[in-house]
């Protein structure tokens, strides 16, 4: 467990990029994320004990923003650093870390839009990337629901500001390494991320800015020699 703890200011903050300027709308997003993807069963995947290092190179962390229209802004964030422990009982507990820094924006081609966009998203409108360059998540439980499935609990931190977070996910045997997809969704304005935040303002139209971020995590998992 010291591996994962010695990531356990990790920098899942890059989820909060999800949050963009022009993203409009109070609209909620799905929140299936909330509930067991099925019931726990005797054919639930059975993972190896140990301890687990990410895979830079084929690693990856999107963010998405979806709009009240349904139109969405979508990008990526750098995972910088990764551990998963598993134990003998199957237990999962681990930390990933994103750097702020690495924030990019798929949708929008034209370079200055594209620029000006990133630039306000590390100002104090909303990262402050200068002052909070890492996003944290650590996952504490992972419940298997079925298959490969897992339901996990942790806690994000972004800005300094800590909540607990429950998401699903999928963990799969590649027989040399695990593959990891997580996803989850959260409320950016309990991390005072609250530029046109829809939990702030009601009288800012078109302009409000939906609270509700996702994010997706595909990280492959390499164990380590003892």
């Amino acid at each position: 467990m010291n591996k994962i703890y010695r990531y356990s200011y990790l920098t899942l903050v890059t989820a909060s990029f999800f949050v963009l300027p022009n993203c409009s709308g109070k609209k909620k997003l799905d929140d299936s994320y909330k509930k067991p993807i099925n019931t726990l069963s005797e054919n639930s995947i059975s993972l190896a004990s140990g301890q687990y290092e990410f895979a830079k190179t084929s690693s990856e962390v999107l963010w998405e923003c979806m709009w009240l229209g349904g139109a969405k802004h979508n990008g990526s964030v750098q995972l910088i650093e990764g551990a998963l422990d598993i134990s003998k009982g199957g237990q999962i507990s681990g930390a990933f870390v994103v750097s702020l820094d690495s924030i990019k924006c798929f949708d929008l081609k034209n370079k200055g839009t594209n620029q000006k966009l990133i630039s306000h998203l590390k100002s104090d409108d909303f990262f402050d990337v200068e002052n909070y360059p890492k996003a944290t998540i650590q996952l504490l439980n992972a419940e298997p629901t079925g298959g490969n499935n897992f339901r996990f609990e942790g806690d994000l931190m972004i800005k300094g500001k800590i909540h607990p977070i429950v998401f699903n996910g999928q963990v799969i045997d590649h027989q040399t390494y695990y593959e990891a997809s997580l996803d989850l969704v959260f409320d950016r304005s309990k991390y005072d991320v609250r530029y046109r935040s829809a939990s702030l303002f009601s009288d800012l139209g078109d302009r409000i800015i939906a609270d509700d971020v996702k994010l997706s995590i595909n990280v492959n998992l390499n164990r380590l020699e003892r």
